[in-house]
């Protein structure tokens, strides 16, 4: 809100800006960091064009905007805080974090989406909840597709995804099968697209947090290896 457009800054030295960023936040932050966000705010107002002056009314609009903006992401993160407090005290809670690559927010999320684990009768039971088919088939270097209907819950699929791609990004440093699946898939593919490899990936998830919800156990990398 300190600076709607790049005359603000511009007009500015180094000195004042980095007092105003200091300013700007309760955290203690490093000279290092603080020089860093300089710059970088100095290159990018540089790269800017305003199209009207800074004494026009929009900047009050675009000031307007931007704290809502800020009160909203407050807001959301209050309550994300709130859902993972309710969230710890169910077994589940810690046997979903046990899986490399899932957070606090997404186990929490994955819980309110899908509930209970325990209420379903097997794992494709939560794959018919979320509507992603089943018709998913390998045997030697066939892979069938997969797809996604438009009757599942939307907000689960975008939960379960994500929840991948982290699992994908962790397995570098923290192994997972799911990840080494998902790259697996993505060697063997000719598409360009990571989408199919992500619904193969989901299955997996969608089993592995069935089985060790339902089992009552945490993750163990090990034990996905003598299968």
């Amino acid at each position: 809100m300190t600076f709607p457009c790049n005359s603000f800054v511009l007009e500015l030295d180094d000195a004042e800006l980095t007092a105003i960023i200091r300013q700007s936040t309760a955290k203690r932050i490093s000279e290092k960091r603080v020089t860093y966000l300089v710059d970088k705010l100095t290159k990018l107002a540089n790269q800017s064009y305003c199209e009207v002056k800074k004494t026009s009314p929009m900047m009050e609009e675009i000031k307007y905007y931007a704290g809502e903006l800020l009160r909203l992401s407050e807001y959301r993160q209050g309550v994300l805080e709130e859902m993972v407090t309710l969230a710890q005290p169910l077994p589940e809670y810690e046997i979903l974090l046990s899986i490399p690559g899932i957070t606090e927010t997404t186990a929490t999320s994955i819980i309110g989406e899908l509930g209970d684990i325990r209420q379903f009768h097997s794992a494709n039971q939560i794959n018919a909840l979320i509507s992603i088919d089943l018709s998913h088939y390998e045997s030697g270097d066939f892979l069938a597709k997969e797809h996604i209907t438009k009757r599942g819950n939307p907000y689960a699929i975008k939960v379960l995804f994500k929840c991948i791609h982290n699992i994908a990004s962790a397995g570098y440093t923290n192994p997972c099968h799911i990840a080494d699946f998902y790259e697996k898939r993505k060697r063997q593919s000719q598409v360009t697209s990571t989408k199919p490899h992500t619904i193969a990936s989901t299955h997996r998830l969608i089993r592995t947090m069935y089985y060790l919800i339902t089992h009552n156990k945490l993750y163990d990398y090990t034990s996905t290896q003598n299968r």
